[in-house]
């Protein structure tokens, strides 16, 4: 029989743990993502260097990404909670396609060190896109087998 009240220890544990299985959705997501785009566009978005094969690069870069992304949920939790405002479908996809699109323009900034490289900003935006897009389901199947 559920409990008509979860204990506060409850609530915790379900969400730590929906954090964890978030994590490794997204990730997940992020890197297949990636390897189709660069599978399509080899000319645009560049994996590895001399030293860094294509699949480190892949991992090291999407474990960024997704590190980057998991954070901004958890802070726009707070914030939202703080300011007690609630964001709409569509502002909360605003909010992480901004996010998406600077990480992945931050973490291109360091392509010697991640081996993940991308001809322009405007490919940066159309991936971000993408991304968000794929995360935004990846989430939604994710919330619909937690519960």
């Amino acid at each position: 029989m559920p409990k008509l009240f979860p204990s506060k220890l409850d609530i915790q544990a379900k969400h730590s743990l929906v954090i964890v299985y978030s994590f490794f959705a997204l990730f997940l997501t992020n890197i297949i993502i990636l390897w189709l785009a660069h599978t399509l566009f080899p000319t645009q978005i560049v994996l590895g260097t001399y030293a860094i094969s294509p699949g480190w690069a892949i991992y090291h870069s999407m474990l960024k990404l997704t590190t980057i992304g998991l954070l901004a949920m958890q802070l726009l939790t707070i914030y939202q909670w703080k300011q007690k405002i609630t964001f709409g479908s569509q502002q909360l996809m605003l909010i992480h396609f901004a996010i998406n699109s600077a990480a992945l323009w931050e973490i291109t900034r360091f392509a010697t060190q991640l081996g993940f490289g991308i001809s322009s900003w405007i490919v940066i935006l159309l991936l971000s896109l993408v991304v968000t897009a794929a995360q935004r389901a990846a989430m939604m199947i994710l919330g619909k087998a937690v519960k």
